[in-house]
């Protein structure tokens, strides 16, 4: 059940200071949800900074600044806009996702104000006056997924086994909560390794809800553009009948966690030169003769829990069942990880190898001692 107990609008006219016209609050327990109620350019000899100023509880001002003109202030960019670091007043970081003007906010902004878990990003504030579509989230400082499964910067230490099905329990109950504990349930279906974010710990949320919906989900045309993007982690069904469900979601879930545990992309140009596009269809047949080891990350170098391993990838391989009604339901899913992550891998301690050249004075010692 979501926690928001209300959603309301409050009109007040503009005044000549250029005031908010609509006033949109959610009272949470985690204190107010805010409408942004305009934007500013501030104009100096530096790079402009945008200011995006929020009607507060109290009469306070929330003011989120980003600087739109610096490259490394860009945390990420997609079909309709970028997401750029900020900052609020107090010094706390978010981040800004800003729109393109003909971008529709609502479905999105609703469906944030009507969900609460700890596996989900938190709105912190948005705004979809006039030409302004900005949308300010919690700062997830590890960015998203995919960037640290594949093509890592020099030095960046790979995921280790029990970190990456903690991100995979973590996503399963976001998708639980959703499923089991909203009337109806949302079907998300956006789910792709570039969605889910991580905190400083590692702790996965759920981005991006423009394609989230109370389902099952039979108008599907309003966001299926987005779905095509979505090529990969998208089940057979939706191909043929061009209608999403709950069990799609656990396709997609599939999909990562197959990505979770092998490293490589749900969709390239030739998955570890076999010339297969989708990662389902490379990892097929490797499941199916359960040559299980050969789908394993190289990057980690063998450090894993084989018992684990057979587990975690015998549960992908019912997640991508062709027929969504032999794929389990998401509660299932995560009663099994959570069974793999109550035994928490340890690597195995590196045996020494001795200095050749101390061994003259070790058999000396043993002489001695015999």
């Amino acid at each position: 059940m979501a926690r928001f107990p209300y959603f309301s609008c409050i009109r007040s006219s503009k005044g000549e200071t250029g005031g908010p016209s609509e006033i949109k609050h959610a009272s949470t327990d985690h204190g107010r949800l805010l409408s942004i109620s305009r934007t500013e350019t501030v104009k100096s000899d530096q790079p402009k900074y945008l200011r995006c100023v929020a009607n507060a509880p109290e009469s306070k001002e929330l003011v989120v600044t980003t600087n739109t003109a610096d490259p490394e202030c860009v945390l990420g960019e997609g079909r309709l806009g970028r997401v750029y670091k900020g900052y609020l007043d107090s010094g706390q970081e978010v981040a800004v996702k800003w729109f393109d003007e003909l971008a529709d906010l609502s479905e999105e902004v609703q469906m944030l104000c009507s969900i609460d878990h700890p596996n989900i990003i938190k709105m912190i504030a948005y705004c979809d006056e006039g030409k302004d579509r900005v949308i300010v989230f919690e700062f997830m400082p590890l960015r998203s997924l995919n960037l640290h499964l594949r093509d890592l910067e020099p030095g960046k230490t790979p995921l280790d086994w029990n970190t990456r099905m903690k991100i995979a329990e973590g996503v399963a109950k976001a998708l639980e909560y959703l499923h089991d504990q909203n009337d109806p349930p949302v079907i998300y279906s956006g789910l792709k390794s570039t969605s889910i974010l991580l905190d400083e710990n590692y702790n996965p949320k759920l981005s991006d809800f423009g394609c989230a919906r109370h389902g099952p989900l039979w108008n599907y045309r309003s966001i299926h553009e987005k779905l095509v993007r979505g090529y990969g982690y998208i089940g057979l069904e939706y191909i043929i009948t061009e209608v999403l469900t709950l069990k799609s979601d656990v396709f997609g879930f599939g999909v990562i966690l197959l990505e979770l545990i092998s490293g490589e992309k749900a969709v390239k140009e030739s998955i570890r030169g076999s010339g297969k596009h989708s990662l389902v269809s490379w990892a097929q047949p490797l499941l199916d003769n359960e040559n299980f080891q050969d789908i394993v990350d190289p990057l980690m170098k063998g450090q894993y829990p084989y018992a684990g391993l057979v587990k975690a990838l015998y549960l992908a391989k019912m997640c991508v069942k062709e027929e969504a009604h032999e794929r389990p339901p998401i509660a299932e899913v995560v009663i099994t990880l959570s069974k793999i992550n109550s035994q928490i891998y340890e690597e195995p301690q590196v045996t020494t190898v001795a200095d050749p050249s101390t061994l003259p004075n070790i058999m000396h010692h043993a002489q001695a001692v015999a």
